[in-house]
């Protein structure tokens, strides 16, 4: 039993920090951990609603979760197609969400 859990362990931990980041910034609180926002100068931070940019990745890292999920159970069923929609998934959310927070000016006050 222990020979199975261990190629899981990592996922499964993985997956509990995304939900516990998406919980914590779905509350639109931690915006420190966004990378990037972290950086601009207080003035430009004035300029940004965080609360929206903080539960938007909050979602994102929900989603995320799901697809650590998703890789989680194509190791249990050893599915190899399941693997693939998963790391599919999981680059299309973050290409989706680089290219929507980057675009618009979504965010701005």
């Amino acid at each position: 039993m222990t020979a199975q859990l261990s190629p899981l362990l990592v996922p499964i931990l993985l997956m509990g920090v995304f939900i516990f980041l998406g919980i914590i910034l779905s509350m639109g609180k931690c915006s420190f951990l966004i990378a990037g926002y972290t950086t601009l100068s207080r003035e430009k931070k004035e300029r940004y609603d965080e609360r929206a940019l903080c539960r938007f990745t909050g979602k994102l890292m929900f989603f995320l979760a799901f697809c650590m999920l998703l890789s989680i159970i194509s190791t249990i069923l050893e599915s190899p197609v399941l693997l693939s929609v998963a790391v599919f998934l999981f680059v299309a959310a973050i290409t989706f969400a680089i290219i929507y927070a980057n675009t618009g000016n979504r965010f701005r006050k």
